[in-house]
């Protein structure tokens, strides 16, 4: 009971870290929920679809997300314009930057889409999804425009958990996506119980998907922040230029993230063959479940570090990054050496032998885990400060060095090689020098790196 009462009053004085545990306890509940939705859903559909249509539906998915790297940083570069606004409570601000930044994206979804349009009939689906059956063909190509034509019309309105991210309230996101993850789970069911196609399969799921950030923008432009709806008499050319120009570091980033963590799939089924895919997606899904408390707690962190930071607050920054490493770390490490020993055994049972990865594939893929949790820790930070431009250069160098690697070990090793071009090249380019970043930007930050830089001038 005493250490209850302490911890209450511990959070009652840092309100940051109790936001911070209620939305990482929230997204441990969604994420949860997520786990288990996947567990039943990926042998369903496996089972259901067959090893190659299951890679294809899996290639598509991870593709067309690809496609979010053409907002050009802007909802990333928002979150944290929206954490400064919040620290000011300037309302007047967070309603620019909000419309501003929503009609920057809505305008992106209208010419991705008007090119979209021009393209589709000189694409070869079949060559590009190694396909020789003319039925299937024109089901790929239905099932890319459907999850193309949805993702467009998310872009916008997914900028409203930048905005619940930026106050702080990821809890409220995290709540809605427990209303996705339940839809989506329905429209799974129903699709294996009408025996419906795989078009059908992706139209309802990706609508599941939609509807659920449809409900979400009702709830914060209606109801909850209504004097924050988007309107265009809010949009301001200054406003413009600085979330082109602080987004263009975080376009590089994600340049570099979609290579890492989406051209992964391409690749294999463009060499091997769609049905390789499979193993490898499942083996890298069950690893991202190492992470679940990091990526439970990082949403929640972002705009805290951003706000803390805005503030002058570093003696705070500090202190929660070397506690969050400490807990994340651990965690990760003991999931990742639970799943080494048992991962095998586990995707057997619940994914099915077209699921299995050989020892080697899975081994790559948690040590990979171990190394990218670590990173996406500092990534956290230096995304919340805006220090992203050295970071996304160097990540661009080795997100190019990554397709390389993967391409020419691919044709060697088959798709182990894939996961150690991504490790190789992440290694000898970014690992040190982001850390290092990392390091003067948690103990040289910009009040203590101006006074020591006085103080250097002076003894000249």
């Amino acid at each position: 009971m005493h250490l209850i009462q302490r911890v209450r009053r511990h959070l009652n004085k840092d309100t940051r870290l109790a936001r911070i545990l209620h939305g990482g306890a929230s997204a441990l509940i969604s994420r949860g929920v997520a786990l288990l939705v996947n567990a039943v859903t990926l042998p369903l559909t496996i089972r259901y679809l067959g090893p190659l249509e299951y890679g294809i539906w899996v290639t598509i998915s991870t593709t067309v997300v690809m496609l979010a790297v053409m907002d050009l940083g802007v909802a990333n570069t928002l979150t944290n314009m929206i954490s400064r606004a919040y620290a000011m409570d300037d309302r007047a601000a967070a309603q620019r930057y909000y419309a501003t930044a929503f009609w920057i994206s809505s305008s992106i979804s209208t010419v991705l889409g008007l090119i979209s349009l021009l393209l589709w009939p000189r694409i070869n689906w079949g060559a590009l999804f190694h396909l020789q059956d003319a039925m299937l063909i024109h089901e790929v190509s239905l099932c890319v425009a459907i999850a193309l034509g949805f993702f467009l019309l998310s872009l916008p309105l997914n900028l409203v958990h930048r905005i619940l991210g930026g106050y702080q309230q990821t809890q409220i996101t995290n709540y809605f996506n427990l209303l996705s993850n339940g839809l989506s789970l329905t429209t799974i069911l129903v699709v294996i119980k009408l025996h419906g196609s795989l078009v059908m399969l992706m139209l309802m799921y990706s609508g599941s998907l939609l509807l659920g950030s449809i409900a979400l923008n009702i709830w914060v432009n209606l109801w909850d922040r209504r004097w924050l709806m988007p309107a265009p008499r809010f949009i301001r050319r200054a406003v413009i230029g600085d979330l082109m120009s602080s987004g263009m570091g975080f376009f590089i980033l994600q340049l570099a993230g979609i290579v890492v963590y989406n051209s992964d799939n391409l690749i294999i089924t463009h060499y091997l063959g769609a049905a390789d895919v499979t193993p490898y997606s499942v083996t890298w899904r069950l690893a991202g479940y190492a992470a679940v408390l990091q990526t439970a707690v990082l949403p929640s962190l972002w705009p805290a570090y951003s706000e803390a930071y805005a503030r002058g607050d570093y003696d705070w920054v500090r202190r929660m990054f070397w506690n969050t490493v400490r807990i994340a770390m651990g965690a990760v490490t003991v999931a990742v050496l639970i799943l080494t020993f048992c991962g095998r055994w586990l995707i057997r049972w619940y994914a099915g032998p077209a699921g299995v990865p050989s020892e080697l594939l899975l081994c790559a893929i948690c040590t990979w885990t171990l190394i990218c949790a670590g990173m996406d820790l500092e990534a956290c930070l230096l995304a919340a400060i805006n220090r992203v431009r050295a970071q996304g250069i160097l990540s661009a160098i080795a997100a190019a060095l990554n397709i390389i690697l993967s391409i020419y070990l691919v044709k060697r090793l088959g798709s182990l090689g894939v996961i150690l071009g991504t490790m190789l090249s992440y290694l000898l380019i970014l690992v040190v020098p982001q850390t290092i970043i990392v390091w003067q930007a948690l103990y040289r930050p910009p009040q203590t790196a101006a006074i020591s830089d006085m103080q250097d001038q002076q003894h000249a």
